[in-house]
């Protein structure tokens, strides 16, 4: 009984499924096609269908900080198989929007107050990469806009490729339609806005910047699209036929699955 695995109910961390015993539904074979792709990316999926999950695995993957773990991690899944170069090459930073917004009385001090943590938490595991002053400096800024646009800076001029990951990118945003709260909603997303203006400082990063790719999922569109010129260079590979499964269950999934826990 003890080797069999648990169901993961609920659970969307990558690593604390695979080293924890746990049901896995192997999706990595899709890595090597999505590193053919262009390098801004986003993907809308309904709740529940294994974004976060994948997102997750896509962290553990890339990471230099945890490339010495790929073979825990990976040995027993197909791209442990079949790795490709690009494997632990990438700072990789990890946002969660559903995280970023605790109230819409204080949305853009929520949302600031988050993403500084996460970038806080960025440069504490590679700051041996950055100069003292660089470092100095972005740990005395308040902005996360500020703090992501100077790592941005040095990494391009070290030469340090960037993996950016946005889950649940439209959250707080959903919040603000289903509430009916549309005043709110379009002050976020239009003019100079602070949603707006971090996704500027993604965009100037991508392309001759160090962000090698960013790669944003979510339930809807719609934010994406009300963003416009804040970034308006997304692929958009939600309805594309190579990717439909890559969240998800598919039949034969399923039936294995079944099998397995009856």
């Amino acid at each position: 009984m003890e080797a069999v695995k648990r169901i993961p109910y609920g659970v969307s961390d990558f690593v604390a499924v695979v080293e924890q015993n746990q049901y896995y539904v192997d999706k990595t074979m899709y890595l090597p096609l999505l590193e053919q792709q262009p390098s801004n990316l986003f993907l809308s999926r309904p709740r529940r269908f294994g974004k976060s999950i994948f997102l997750n695995m896509l962290r553990a993957y890339y990471d230099s900080s945890q490339k010495a773990k790929f073979e825990k991690r990976f040995g027993n899944l197909w791209i442990g198989q079949n790795p490709t170069p690009l494997q632990g090459r990438y700072q990789v930073l990890f946002l969660d929007f559903s995280k970023a917004g605790a109230g819409i009385e204080n949305l853009e001090a929520n949302f600031n107050l988050y993403c500084c943590r996460q970038l806080d938490g960025f440069m504490a595991t590679y700051e041996d990469a950055y100069s003292e002053r660089i470092v100095e400096n972005f740990f005395a800024s308040q902005s996360a806009a500020d703090k992501l646009s100077m790592i941005e800076v040095e990494a391009t001029r070290q030469g340090y490729p960037l993996y950016l990951i946005v889950d649940e990118y439209d959250n707080f945003t959903n919040q603000l339609l289903t509430s009916y709260n549309d005043p709110l909603y379009e002050q976020v997303t239009t003019c100079d806005s602070f949603l707006r203006t971090f996704f500027k400082v993604i965009k100037a990063g991508i392309g001759e910047g160090s962000i090698r790719t960013c790669f944003c999922t979510g339930v809807l569109p719609v934010t994406m699209d009300d963003l416009t010129s804040g970034y308006n260079i997304a692929e958009i590979l939600t309805l594309e036929s190579d990717f439909i499964n890559m969240l998800g269950f598919t039949y034969p999934e399923t039936e294995t699955y079944l099998r397995y826990v009856l």
